[in-house]
């Protein structure tokens, strides 16, 4: 049974999970994805199961259904990755992020009738590649008055001033003396200052292994591990 992302000006909005051969799309309370926007008709579109395969119907709906650009006029076969769009609204047939996005109620009169978006393939892509990144362990940084998010995508990080960091951050933190390693049970952090004490979790400490939301300080850095999502 298919997966559904609805897609809103370009950003995730909710994932469907369906176990039924019919799904309607509309604004009428009983659509099984329910739009309520004016920019989506009462009874909108309808995917159905048929001997396999599933089918993509338009239901008289007033602004039009569109499949890849182009508007429906006769029942078309579904495939993996397309999209199904009306108004300010995409939905991706089978193409879901890599993790699942906030669920929230699409905005209630929030978008004006016509005008249907289209996703690019290069829009589609990036909301995939963002999704992504955020499943992978990071540091949330605050150092000099500026803040910021590194993404721990190798085996660890030094932490730092000097360009021999692989996080950079303005004065006010260590020049080169947080290491942060990936073992077997995970995220590991050391102190490589030899005059400078480092706190995890309000801690002293030497060396410490992180779980998801422990902070760690060090002359006037601070940072938050958030671990990956699994």
């Amino acid at each position: 049974m298919p997966k559904l992302t609805l897609v809103l000006d370009r950003k995730p909005v909710q994932v469907y999970e369906f176990d039924q051969p019919v799904i309607r799309i509309g604004r009428g309370e009983s659509m099984d994805v329910l739009i309520d926007n004016v920019s989506v008709s009462r009874r909108q579109a309808e995917m159905r199961e048929e001997n396999g395969a599933w089918m993509l119907r338009d239901l008289g709906s007033s602004n039009g259904t569109f499949l890849n650009g182009h508007r429906l006029t006769a029942d078309q076969a579904l495939r993996p990755g397309d999209e199904i769009s009306f108004g300010k609204f995409s939905i991706l047939f089978e193409r879901t992020l890599a993790e699942p996005v906030s669920v929230e109620a699409p905005p209630r009169g929030s978008a004006e009738a016509g005008g249907t978006l289209h996703l690019r393939p290069e829009e589609i892509e990036r909301l995939q590649r963002g999704a992504a990144q955020k499943r992978h362990a990071q540091l949330q940084w605050e150092a000099g008055g500026e803040r910021g998010t590194y993404y721990l995508e190798g085996a660890g990080a030094l932490v730092g001033r000097t360009e021999l960091c692989d996080l950079r951050v303005p004065t006010g933190g260590p020049r080169q003396h947080v290491l942060l390693l990936r073992g077997a049970s995970g995220f590991e952090v050391r102190n490589l200052a030899r005059w400078r004490r480092m706190r995890v979790s309000g801690q002293v400490t030497g060396r410490a292994l992180l779980k998801s939301g422990d902070t760690i300080e060090i002359s006037g850095l601070r940072l938050t591990f958030m671990d990956e999502v699994r």
